[in-house]
């Protein structure tokens, strides 16, 4: 299989922009069939290592491609993932101990969001109907909401979703920011239409979404626990408990925010005691978890008062 990618890609190189996109065409779609072997990886350094690798290809086959819907979609989900799951977690690691390089993979994580954003935003443009973000960003919500509302589920859940998910990734890190956290307000309407498209679209994601958002901040800065919660109990019946990262935000936000202690303590013990194989497809989503509830839970003293 390999061996095959790799005859495909040198030999469009070697030929014409339009025998380019053929070849382009043919490796996307198994790129996208390989991903089972990644996600199934339980290696953290194998699996960032492969990821990003991955990634560069792909950016390199979206320049002579670079309206390739599935293309540039694979690179959106793929750049939000990396950033998610390895780059905050090395902010994570540093936070308290070290603030200078905190601080440099915060911005590595904010930039890697962007460029998500970026990719996604080719698509979600052209359903829109718009030329550039800058669009998107000056545009009043009743109309943005208005124009969503026109779109078709089934050709937008993916691309909103993503778009969405980068965007407020990306301002969640870059707080000090106004102008980017002006743009929270379309992030929560996309993700509340992508809900009502398909709320169990990537792993309840949609639930995810509004559980953190709501979950992590106190009532006086607009969070809202009882829908926090909610938003979480509806993740992890979508997911059956299976996707570990559930019960982690859960205990990194709602539990921390209201001061609960026990939740806390049993929602990350769950994700520390379960293995990673309750959900086979996703291990290399479980074994982040994993890492990051011990390091949470080491935490706990200074997280309660």
């Amino acid at each position: 299989m390999k061996r095959t990618i790799l005859i495909i890609l040198f030999s469009a190189v070697a030929l014409n922009c339009s025998m380019t996109k053929f070849g382009i065409r043919r490796i996307v779609p198994i790129m996208n069939e390989s991903r089972v072997t990644f996600e199934t990886e339980t290696d953290l350094e194998i699996a960032e290592t492969s990821l990003a690798s991955n990634l560069k290809l792909l950016e390199a086959l979206s320049i002579h491609d670079p309206e390739n819907e599935e293309l540039n979609l694979f690179l959106a989900e793929g750049f939000a993932t990396f950033s998610l799951g390895f780059i905050e977690d090395k902010m994570e690691e540093y936070e308290n101990k070290d603030d200078e390089k905190a601080d440099y993979h915060r911005k590595r994580a904010i930039n890697i969001y962007n460029r998500a954003k970026m990719y996604a935003s080719r698509v979600v443009l052209e359903l829109m109907d718009l030329e550039n973000i800058s669009q998107i960003e000056n545009m009043k919500e009743d109309e943005f909401k208005s124009r969503l509302d026109k779109l078709d589920a089934e050709d937008s859940v993916k691309p909103v979703f993503w778009f969405a998910f980068a965007s407020g990734a990306s301002i969640n890190l870059n707080r000090d920011n106004m102008d980017a956290v002006g743009q929270l307000a379309k992030v929560e309407i996309m993700m509340a239409k992508v809900k009502e498209w398909d709320s169990n679209y990537y792993f309840g994601g949609p639930y995810l979404f509004e559980g953190i958002y709501y979950g992590a901040r106190s009532k006086d800065m607009g969070g809202k626990p009882e829908r926090a919660k909610k938003a979480f109990d509806a993740a992890a019946a979508v997911t059956k408990k299976k996707l570990l990262l559930v019960p982690y935000f859960y205990a990194k936000t709602y539990c921390v925010q209201n001061q609960d202690k026990k939740c806390f303590e049993e929602s990350l013990n769950y994700v520390i005691e379960t293995p990673v194989s309750i959900f086979p497809e996703q291990k290399l989503a479980n074994t982040l978890a994993k890492k990051k509830a011990k390091r949470l839970l080491a935490q706990k003293d200074d997280l309660f008062l």
